[in-house]
């Protein structure tokens, strides 16, 4: 809990998105297998939807997996699919072309709490040596207004292969989680996906500040996780 939120309460220029990525990668030293995968790998991939979002930063996009592996496999038996853990990074959120509005920008440091929660969560299974099976994937970018960035209006391909038409730069999170999910889902096939993101203010509308909001298309997983 306390490392969740020390990332969350750094501010965007001392946790830049190589900054991050450091920080879990040193989660080697408690069990944990890391891999970054910087943005010519995100190309190769085919991820130009969480890239389109890093493109008018200063600060290079990431990827980073951290697996733990609690069951091994056994001689003729396959280990457990992982459990999936997908957060959101966005490590600044200006809004991009679509800018914020001055007042409370200074909050949006904290974009990237899916993320470490999903650092968090990876780094208690690792330390209480969990007899399960996790991967935790998170999206490190941040959306900046710059001369690269992408504009409302712009069309890029994710990497399922989907087209995304950009009408607000500011929608940015879904961009980011599309490419990661879907790495999730054809690396690892996982036996669950619980996806972490501060995706928008309208569920403080909609809820208040004493509850998070939960979607799912698993009622038993829903329930559990409740």
């Amino acid at each position: 809990v306390f490392f969740a939120r020390d990332l969350v309460n750094e501010p965007a220029n001392i946790l830049t998105t190589q900054d991050f990525a450091a920080r879990l990668a040193a989660m080697q030293e408690i069990g944990l297998d890391v891999t970054i995968l910087e943005e010519d790998d995100l190309a190769a991939l085919g991820m130009r939807a969480l890239l389109a979002v890093g493109q008018g930063s200063s600060s290079p996009s990431r990827l980073v997996v951290m697996r733990w592996t609690g069951i091994a496999a056994e001689e003729g038996v396959e280990a457990p699919a992982p459990v999936a853990l997908v957060g959101k990074g966005v490590c600044f959120d200006a809004g991009g072309i679509s800018l914020k509005p001055a007042a409370g920008m200074e909050e949006m440091t904290m974009d990237m709490g899916g993320a470490a929660v999903v650092a968090g969560v990876m780094r208690t299974l690792a330390l209480r040596g969990a007899p399960v099976n996790a991967v935790g994937i998170v999206g490190l970018v941040e959306n900046m207004p710059d001369g690269a960035a992408q504009r409302p209006g712009d069309i890029v391909r994710s990497m399922k292969g989907d087209t995304i038409e950009v009408v607000n730069t500011d929608a940015e999170g879904r961009m980011v989680l599309a490419d990661a999910l879907w790495y999730a889902q054809q690396t690892f096939r996982p036996s669950a996906v619980i996806d972490l993101a501060t995706l928008t203010g309208a569920i403080i509308v909609a809820l208040g500040h004493e509850r998070a909001g939960v979607f799912s298309n698993d009622d038993a997983l829903s329930a559990g996780l409740l």
